[in-house]
C-alpha cells in the first residue's frame, strides 16, 4: 500500500480527523435563537399566563388532604436510582419522622452542590444533580419529596412567590408530617433550614409560619446541618409578610417521568404545554389569597381585596 508523506499506517495508527470548523454566521444565528427562546421562556407575561391556567383557590377546603406526594404514587413506580441511593443515606428506622427527614436532607445537600435548573424526568434530574451540574430549589424539592416517600414520610411540595406577574423571586420548599408531632413541619432543604415559633420554640407548619409572618412576627430559622446558604440575605426576603405561597398539587410521578422522558428533546415549555392539554399537569392550590385578585395589577389588587 502506498501513501504519501503525511498519511501513517492505519493499520497501526489511528487517523483523526479535525471536524470542519462551523460557520461563523451558522454560529451567530444559534445564538441569536437561543437567546431569543431563553427570553420567551422567562417573559412575565409567560409566567402570569401559567398562574391563570394552573391555580385553584383553596381557602376552607381541607387543606390535610390536598397535595400529599404520599397519597398518589407507588413505590413500583419510584426509579431504581433512587433506592440505590437511599441505602448510602444511613437512616435509622427507630427515629421519628422529622429526625429521618432531616437525615435525608443533610445528605442531600452535603452530596449536591447544586447549580442551573433541570426540568427534567425525576431519574435524570437526580443523575445530574449526583453529577453536579445542576439543581434548583424546585429540582431539590422534587427529589426530597421522593426520597421521603420510600422512606415512609408523609410529604407535599409548597411554592411562593412575591408577585404572580414581574415577580422579583419564586422559590420551592417542603413540608414533611410528623406523626409523633401530629403537625406538617416546613422544612426548605435548599436553604437548610426549618421554622421556629418563638413564643413555643415549636416548627411551624407552611399556613402557620405565613399566618404568623403577616400578623407582624419576627421570622426565626434554625438550620439542621453544617449547610449554610451563600446569600443568608434573601430568606428574609422570600420568607415575608407580603409573600404569597400555594401548594404544588402535582401529578403522579410515573405520569410525569413518561412525558418528560418522552418529549426529552423537545424544549420545556412545549411538555409542559402538552401537559395542560393532555390534563396532566400539576395544580396551584392558593389557601391564604385569592389567586383571582393576585393576578390583577398592583393597584387593582387593593381595590378588589376587601371584596373577594
Amino acid at each position: 500500500m502506498v501513501f504519501c508523506s503525511c498519511c501513517q499506517d492505519i493499520s497501526s495508527k489511528k487517523i483523526i480527523f479535525s471536524p470542519k470548523p462551523p460557520n461563523f454566521s451558522t454560529v451567530l444565528m444559534n445564538r441569536f435563537f437561543k437567546k431569543i427562546a431563553h427570553t420567551f421562556k422567562r417573559h412575565p407575561l409567560l409566567y402570569l399566563i401559567r398562574y391563570a391556567i394552573l391555580s385553584k383557590n383553596g381557602k376552607g377546603k381541607n387543606i390535610e388532604a390536598m397535595g400529599c406526594f404520599n397519597d398518589i404514587n407507588t413505590l413500583e413506580d419510584i426509579p431504581k436510582l433512587y433506592f440505590e441511593v437511599n441505602t448510602k443515606i444511613r437512616l435509622n428506622p427507630t427515629q421519628d419522622d422529622l429526625s429521618r427527614a432531616i437525615t435525608i436532607a443533610t445528605y442531600l445537600r452535603k452530596v449536591i452542590p447544586g447549580g442551573p435548573g433541570i426540568g427534567l424526568s425525576s431519574e435524570k434530574t437526580l443523575a445530574i444533580m449526583l453529577e453536579g451540574k445542576g439543581g434548583v430549589c424546585s429540582d431539590f424539592a422534587q427529589i426530597f419529596s421522593i426520597f421521603c416517600f420510600i422512606n415512609g414520610i408523609r410529604v407535599k411540595e409548597w411554592g411562593i412567590v412575591d408577585s404572580l406577574y414581574k415577580g422579583k423571586f419564586g422559590h420551592a420548599f417542603n413540608e414533611i408530617y410528623s406523626s409523633e408531632l401530629q403537625q406538617w413541619i416546613a422544612i426548605d432543604i435548599h436553604k437548610g433550614i426549618l421554622f421556629v415559633d418563638e413564643e413555643n420554640e415549636k416548627y411551624f407548619s407552611t399556613l402557620k409560619l405565613f399566618q404568623n409572618l403577616r400578623a407582624g412576627k419576627r421570622l426565626k430559622v434554625k438550620y439542621f446541618s453544617d449547610y449554610v446558604s451563600p446569600k443568608l440575605e434573601r430568606i428574609p426576603m422570600i420568607y415575608a409578610s407580603d409573600t404569597i405561597p400555594f401548594l404544588v398539587n402535582n401529578k403522579p410521578n410515573a405520569v410525569t417521568d413518561y412525558y418528560y422522558n418522552k418529549l426529552q428533546n423537545a424544549p420545556i415549555i412545549v411538555t409542559n404545554a402538552l401537559l395542560v392539554l393532555l390534563n396532566k399537569n400539576q395544580t396551584l392550590i392558593f389557601i391564604l389569597d385569592n389567586y383571582k385578585i393576585k393576578l390583577l395589577p398592583r393597584f387593582l389588587q387593593e381595590r378588589w381585596a376587601p371584596t373577594s
